[in-house]
């Protein structure tokens, strides 16, 4: 892999651990988890509509930051999609990488109903950090196994033969004849 392509999903691992770190010793630090606001949402109590400070709470519901990680991937997803030409591709892997890391900072809170210390996050979170790097890294053992597996090809192309007949339907609906404007 030429060095230049190594740069953006080096940038992406760097955000995301920067990301995860960050959010992770801030929640400690503050005692969010525990708060007593925090204990009252979970107890359903519906008096608290609106709430900012260790926590964030709209219309009685704790709105957690794998929310805005998921808004993050969304936003950098979308623009590099759109082909935003006034973000370059480096920053929106930055916006990308964090919002990973606020997602995969509760991916256990996420799987475990509830338990936001769980070792799943760390395990979970250690281990995309090393899929991330060792993909970086160790292009060739990843596209020697990537040869190496047959089956993946047939889910493959029948996914990409379903995105053109999409674009081709689109096409037609709205005229464009495949080109981009």
């Amino acid at each position: 892999m030429p060095k230049e392509n190594k740069k953006t999903p080096f940038l992406i691992a760097i955000s995301y651990l920067a990301a995860f770190i960050f959010i992770r010793v801030m929640v400690i630090l503050a005692g969010s988890a525990n708060s007593e606001i925090a204990q009252i949402v979970k107890g359903g109590s519906t008096l608290t509509h609106f709430h900012i400070g260790r926590n964030i709470i709209l219309f009685g519901y704790h709105i957690h930051h794998f929310y805005f990680g998921i808004l993050l991937i969304g936003i950098a997803g979308w623009l590099a999609i759109a082909g935003a030409v006034e973000i370059s591709k480096e920053k929106l892997a930055l916006v990308y990488g964090a919002g990973l890391g606020l997602l995969m900072d509760e991916i256990g809170l996420l799987l475990t109903w509830g338990n936001y210390a769980s070792s799943l996050s760390y395990l979970l979170g250690v281990f995309l950090l090393g899929l991330i790097l060792s993909i970086i890294y160790f292009p060739r053992f990843w596209r020697s196994i990537h040869h190496g597996i047959s089956w993946v090809k047939y889910p493959l192309t029948l996914v990409n033969r379903f995105s053109e007949m999409v674009i081709n339907l689109v096409d037609r609906v709205i005229g464009t004849n495949g080109s981009d404007e």
